[in-house]
């Protein structure tokens, strides 16, 4: 220890970002009054992850440290499953306030256990200025699908956020509902829990007209009055499935997407035959560097798999 107290405040700094804040707290806070100081007063960049904790250490760091060491919190991950239960709902009983967290960067929320505590989180979220990235994980029953209309105004209004993550399961997949506000800031969006109208994707760049980056679920009916529109800020695209009975939606989709650089497809029902994709790809795709295809179609008994 003798040796460890000789080091400069800056060597120990760097040191300290190697551990998890659980970590950290629990093998240097009270060993002496120097890194008692440091710990709480100069260091600024804690990252905490409760995904693995006891709920003794989670209690412990919550009461006892988080109250004054919250505006030095960059990343926060918290968790509900079976070893973590009901941690996220505890986590903000013993923190009523979440205007203290000014520096967090990233909010990670794994396997949120209602809508209500969904919307009632986020509306929490409006002290969070330099928020810029938001993995959510939910698996319930959404009975109010104008909740998430809320909760998705709410998110989006973050003047930072630049990723946001929605993944997770929901008795069934549910349309997704726009958000109605603006983000100059959002350039990463990653949605498995909703499914996506084709008529849909030009009113989410028109609010989130910096998108760079998506992966969706599209599930384009008769009703989807698909018109194509240029969409040239999309340089990477995952659409985890595309149901559709028209491909030429399909091809007319991708047709306006000039600055595309990575897209990785699964298509369904009726298929696209090598030519065709050689065709969109050389006269509308140019930049394309990645591409993954994987298509399917189910055949009933009686039907010739010729046809």
């Amino acid at each position: 220890m003798m040796n460890f107290e000789l080091l400069p405040n800056e060597i120990l700094f760097d040191l300290f970002d190697y551990f998890n804040g659980i970590d950290l707290l629990r093998i240097f806070y009270a060993l002496n009054t120097r890194l008692n100081f440091l710990l709480y007063q100069q260091f600024h960049r804690y990252h905490f992850n409760f995904f693995s904790s006891s709920k003794h250490q989670f209690d412990m760091v919550c009461q006892h440290h988080l109250p004054f060491i919250a505006d030095r919190i960059v990343t926060l991950t918290l968790s509900n499953y079976d070893s973590t239960s009901k941690q996220i709902n505890l986590f903000f009983s013993y923190i009523p306030s979440i205007s203290q967290f000014t520096h967090l960067r990233s909010l990670n929320l794994w396997n949120i256990p209602s809508s209500r505590t969904f919307l009632k989180i986020t509306e929490k979220f409006h002290h969070l200025y330099n928020l810029t990235h938001l993995p959510l994980k939910f698996y319930f029953k959404f009975n109010d699908q104008m909740n998430f209309q809320l909760i998705n105004n709410n998110i989006w209004n973050f003047p930072k956020l630049t990723h946001c993550h929605f993944e997770g399961y929901i008795d069934k997949q549910w349309d997704f509902h726009l958000s109605t506000r603006f983000s100059r800031s959002l350039s990463n969006v990653y949605i498995s829990a909703f499914k996506f109208q084709l008529n849909q994707i030009y009113q989410l760049f028109q609010y989130a007209s910096h998108l760079k980056h998506l992966s969706i679920y599209i599930d384009s009916d008769e009703n989807d009055e698909y018109k194509p529109i240029a969409i040239p800020t999309l340089i990477d695209l995952k659409i985890f499935n595309f149901y559709t009975s028209d491909t030429s939606k399909v091809i007319a989709f991708l047709q306006n997407l000039s600055n595309l650089h990575r897209l990785n497809i699964n298509l369904s029902y009726n298929l696209i035959d090598g030519y065709q994709w050689e065709q969109i790809i050389r006269y509308y795709l140019s930049k394309l560097k990645i591409f993954n295809l994987n298509m399917k179609k189910k055949f009933s008994i009686d039907q010739n798999i010729q046809e």
